[in-house]
């Protein structure tokens, strides 16, 4: 399984890095982990097609995870020479199918992905889905909104986590629990905090608790990075990087 990084960044626009979301691909299983303005074109830049995407899992309903959902429904129906041969998969926490009706309504009905249409699926805490040869189970985390983060895991068994966007609660930890890779939201500094988000600290520290290979910190407003890594590295003692748009971690 080769989880890509395609976006690092947040709300806040930034030249090099685009709105947070990640990449799974197995064979030929392409799945799309939220995607703010600007995913779909980064995708582009890194070589990953969305016309092979079989799924895209969304985190929580917040405008910086989800609006290219409506440019990638747009493409889907209208590239030229392109038809998909099964419906389009979303997936999302509890109350997700209200929320894309709700976001396509001014838009229809050009949204709906062509002619084989969409299947959305509502995961509840600690459900499996199977998506290809990838199985995604969703972790009920805390934010603002309902939020779930999720493990990843390939046909070789290991396991990759993405915590979507988190404060420190318990089940970070469930979530991360032995992952190869864990992508963590890193919104703020212990002098930075960031109401419902982590800190590079509570990051490292979810990452000690869970015995994870690989800490990776995304999610990254605009401040100092070496303060993040050191702070991060203080509660963690394994590799701990710092997520660019395009970095690539084989799981």
């Amino acid at each position: 399984m080769i989880l890509t990084v395609v976006g690092s960044g947040t709300l806040v626009p930034h030249p090099r890095r685009s709105t947070a979301a990640i990449a799974l691909s197995e064979g030929d299983t392409q799945i799309t982990v939220d995607g703010g303005s600007g995913t779909l074109r980064r995708q582009a830049e890194l070589g990953l097609d969305f016309r092979r995407t079989r799924a895209l899992v969304f985190t929580h309903i917040h405008p910086d995870h989800t609006l290219d959902l409506l440019q990638f429904l747009f493409a889907s129906k209208y590239t030229p020479g392109f038809r998909r041969d099964a419906a389009i998969r979303i997936i999302g926490p509890p109350g997700f199918a209200a929320f894309v009706g709700q976001l396509r309504k001014g838009y229809l009905p050009w949204t709906d992905g062509g002619e084989a249409g969409l299947e959305i699926t509502e995961l509840a805490d600690r459900e499996t889905v199977r998506i290809g040869s990838i199985d995604v189970e969703a972790v009920l985390l805390e934010h603002g909104v309902t939020n779930h983060g999720y493990r990843f895991r390939g046909t070789n068994g290991r396991v990759a986590a993405f915590t979507g966007d988190t404060e420190e609660c318990p089940p970070l930890a469930d979530l991360a629990r032995d992952a190869s890779v864990l992508v963590s939201e890193c919104s703020g500094t212990e002098s930075q905090r960031i109401p419902g988000h982590l800190t590079a600290r509570e990051a490292g520290r979810a990452a000690s608790l869970a015995n994870v290979g690989q800490l990776v910190l995304s999610h990254l407003y605009p401040l100092d990075p070496d303060t993040r890594l050191e702070e991060a590295r203080e509660a963690f003692s394994g590799p701990v990087l710092l997520a660019e748009d395009g970095t690539r971690f084989i799981v």
